[in-house]
């Protein structure tokens, strides 16, 4: 019984695994027997409110043991929810919000489906990626295809070219950009797709070992004893002057370069030598403001 309802909540309770629960492979017909056994079951979490429907060779649970009470604004939120899931841009998360709105329904009762699925409101968040839907979808396959690609993107005005290995597509609250890896610099960079004119696939199969890229860079006086590390980050101890030494892995370079930047004298780059450069580039540029 409690494999069954293990199965019914997982949503992998097809005809086969249930049925091989119930089999008596002493039995001369252990298949009848099993479905007349399984029969009894389901009747029995029937008697106990757990509702069940077989659909395309699979069980599926309508509904659990214990449900919650859920208010009509509640409701709104799931429904804006179920809404919004339709043009989620990523694959995965929107696989994962599916499971989470399934699991919701398993707790509701009927008087709340009823209302939730009789809103006469409902939201269309298409507006906002429809306009990159194609260059977004075509920035994931070549990803997928991993081959070396040239980017030729406009940044400040001026158009860009880079030879770069593609990683993923990635999103933040306005924007999605195409992570790569810049073989020529031998850094992670993000481009804005909105941005990216052209992208032309090169022959050569992208290096994999490439696309992890690790900076070093340790930490002096005050800040040497109180810095926490981040979750991309681990720790090598401290050195023989006291300082601490950090190993960061994969944070996109815009973004750490920035962050350690407000460490100003307190933080220096080891490795690799072009973001080092990159560094002493970015302090010059900021000293050109106080000549």
């Amino acid at each position: 019984m409690f494999h069954l309802i293990e199965l019914l909540y997982e949503d992998k309770a097809d005809y086969n695994s249930v049925i091989e629960i119930f089999k008596d492979s002493e039995s001369d017909d252990y298949t009848t027997n099993a479905q007349v056994i399984l029969s009894k079951y389901l009747n029995a979490l029937e008697v106990f409110g757990m509702k069940v429907v077989k659909r395309k060779n699979k069980f599926k649970l309508e509904n659990s043991l214990y449900l919650m009470p859920f208010s009509y604004e509640d409701l709104k939120s799931i429904n804006i929810l179920i809404s919004s899931v339709k043009d989620f841009p990523e694959s995965d998360v929107t696989q994962n919000i599916k499971e989470f709105l399934r699991t919701l329904s398993l707790r509701m009762n009927d008087d709340d489906k009823n209302i939730l699925s009789n809103f006469e409101q409902s939201y269309d968040f298409s507006l906002f990626s429809s306009n990159l839907k194609d260059q977004i979808k075509y920035c994931e396959n070549i990803c997928k295809e991993n081959f070396l690609i040239e980017v030729i993107y406009q940044k400040n005005k001026k158009e860009i070219k880079i030879k770069c290995n593609p990683k993923e597509v990635i999103y933040d609250t306005k924007n999605a950009y195409l992570s790569v890896y810049d073989v020529t610099k031998r850094e992670n960079a993000d481009i804005a797709i909105s941005n990216i004119l052209s992208i032309t696939k090169q022959p050569q199969i992208a290096n994999p070992t490439e696309l992890t890229t690790t900076v070093v860079y340790k930490l002096k006086h005050r800040l040497a004893k109180t810095y926490k590390v981040k979750e991309n980050e681990y720790s090598r101890g401290y050195d023989e002057d006291g300082n601490l030494i950090i190993v960061n892995k994969n944070e996109p370079f815009d973004k750490l370069m920035k962050r350690l930047m407000r460490y100003t004298f307190s933080c220096e780059i080891i490795s690799p030598k072009p973001l080092r450069d990159m560094m002493v580039g970015l302090i010059n540029e900021t000293l050109e403001n106080y000549k």
